[in-house]
């Protein structure tokens, strides 16, 4: 198979498809294709390269980590499995390795988010850069410093987010679903399993909360029509700056934004405006928040939920052998960190360095094409590092055209192609996904019961049935088409998708598992919730009447 952007790194070759691989596709981080720029350096190489130093300086007796390869524009990882020997020689330095985060979980993890959360924060402070648009000032050669120690920053989120914590707090929720598998006969979907596994407040249930808030405002200061006209959301702003009570609304959106807009249109996407450069894109939320009058149902539902928890973890414990009981526990409490860790990170890890990431290379791509390097600012991100490495000091002598050319041809054609979910020997994923727990949290295969005759059938659930009008959607941008109750119908969700859940009727998604955000947000707001059925954004329509069992991990497509 050929190069993904010309990139060797992600290449398939012949060895790559043996009896002992099989290889997944993630669409849930990597849907729509990415642009080259944040394929190759954003996500794919930092990304799975630090999962597997996690795996490795863990010493992760079943598996060496994840390699990744590329097809159609989409990343493609598979599991690299241990041998018996080499499974015996690991397990007991992992057993040492992974005690801290038995231990002290939270105090870890506070240390190491507030860590990085500095480090944003000093970068822009060393290069002086006290509002949005001071990054125009800089010269060429300090734009190329701050770009460096960008990079260098960027890698150390993913070794904090992958390496430090996603490998460990993952495996340990695997072990937990699986030891509930065998010892209970409980699935990761079960009623009770769920209510065990809610009731977590976190950074991105706080992002929503704020959003909420906003929306009561504008309620409150009768701003209301202004947001529920038939006016594109940079329509609303403008009217907002036209009336006193408006502007009282806009200085609270703008601390609200200096908190929370270092985030991109899409979760992990350098070529998708800021909310800092475009705040716009934040009015669809509001505008949700305003179809339910600002009355948010988290606080009711957590408070509900942490009860229900308490009685969970009890019946959970009785039902455990009293000989595996204390272990169970131990696994309980990490699986329930895992939750709130799923949640928490990504505005400390991606959404931020993002959005960072997505100032310094649109203000190196306006630059660019000032001085006839590219035509538009936003070709930027069909280039590659050693592209912008070559151009950025001898601004204006290098012509990069062709290469953006040919790479946004190929991009294009990436974004017709339905990708196959599996490749190499799919008989395999059963195996891998038993024996690497960390993608069994993560990653999902449709648990297929014919005798059901269910339309869809998932991989991961939240509890609960609905029956309900579909509404499908693609990407992020489009969330706003969402109206109160509907089936949200995606690839998959991410912390960007969060004020969906407030007005949704419930979930389906073609990928993730029990960790994925769909499945935990659900549960949070008590929505029936499907995943990883591998399938329902291609046969289900905008439309379609669908009932959402999460009980039982399946879809019935009632038209």
């Amino acid at each position: 198979m050929t190069a993904v952007y010309g990139v060797s790194l992600f290449e398939f070759d012949e060895s790559d498809f043996t009896e002992d691989q099989v290889w997944f596709c993630d669409v849930t981080h990597g849907s729509p294709p990415w642009k080259p720029l944040y394929f190759c350096h954003g996500w794919c190489w930092p990304g799975y390269q630090t999962i597997q130093t996690g795996y490795e300086s863990l010493q992760v007796p079943t598996s060496r980590g994840w390699q990744i390869r590329a097809k159609d524009g989409y990343p493609y990882p598979s599991v690299m499995l241990t041998t018996e020997e080499e499974t015996k020689q690991r397990a007991p330095i992992f057993r040492e390795r992974i005690r801290p985060y038995i231990e002290n979980f939270n105090a870890l993890w506070d240390e190491a988010k507030m860590d990085l959360k500095k480090n944003y924060e000093d970068l822009r402070k060393k290069y002086g850069l006290e509002t949005y648009e001071s990054i125009k000032d800089l010269p060429d050669y300090r734009l190329y410093d701050m770009l460096e120690e960008y990079l260098i920053l960027h890698r150390k989120q993913w070794v904090v987010h992958m390496e430090y914590f996603f490998v460990p707090v993952y495996y340990l929720f695997g072990l937990f679903q699986n030891m509930s598998k065998k010892v209970l006969g409980l699935d990761s979907g079960d009623p009770l399993f769920s209510k065990a596994m809610a009731g977590f407040d976190s950074s991105a249930f706080r992002f929503n909360e704020r959003i909420w808030d906003l929306g009561k405002q504008a309620v409150e200061s009768g701003l209301e029509g202004v947001f529920t006209a038939d006016e594109d959301d940079d329509a609303v702003l403008r009217h907002l700056e036209g009336s006193d009570a408006g502007r009282a609304w806009l200085e609270g959106f703008r601390q609200f934004l200096d908190e929370y807009g270092w985030r991109c249109e899409r979760m992990s996407d350098w070529a998708t405006p800021s909310w800092l450069e475009k705040p716009a894109l934040a009015i669809p939320g509001i505008r949700m928040a305003i179809a339910t009058k600002g009355v948010s149902s988290i606080k009711e539902n957590r408070e509900l939920a942490e009860r229900e928890r308490g009685e969970a973890e009890k019946e959970l414990l009785e039902k455990v052998p009293a000989d595996q009981r204390d272990w169970y526990e131990v696994l309980m409490k990490c699986a329930q960190n895992a939750c709130y860790f799923s949640e928490d990170h990504t505005y400390y890890t991606e959404l931020y360095t993002s959005a960072m990431g997505r100032w310094i290379f649109k203000e190196i791509g306006r630059r660019f094409a000032e001085a006839g390097t590219i035509d538009d600012s936003e070709d930027v991100f069909f280039l590659l590092m050693n592209d912008i490495y070559k151009a950025i000091i001898p601004m204006g002598r290098v012509k990069l055209q062709g290469k953006v050319a040919a790479r946004k041809k190929e991009w294009e054609g990436y974004l017709t192609v339905q990708p196959e979910m599996l490749l190499g020997n799919p008989e395999l994923m059963g195996l891998v996904v038993q024996k690497d727990p960390v993608l069994s949290a993560a990653f999902a295969l449709p648990n297929v019961r014919p005798e059901l005759a269910a339309d869809l059938y998932g991989g991961g659930s939240a509890p609960g049935v609905v029956e309900g009008v579909a509404r499908v959607i693609m990407t992020e941008k489009d969330l706003g088409e969402l109206r109160k109750g509907e089936i949200l119908v995606a690839p998959g969700t991410s912390a960007q998708w969060m004020p969906a859940f407030e007005i949704a009727g419930g979930i389906i998604t073609d990928g993730g598992g029990a960790l994925s955000h769909a499945v935990i947000v659900a549960r949070e707001y008590r929505l029936p919730a499907v995943t990883g059925t591998h399938e329902a954004t291609s046969k289900i329509k905008t439309g379609d009447r669908v009932k959402v069992d999460g009980d039982l991990g399946i879809v019935f497509i009632l038209k």
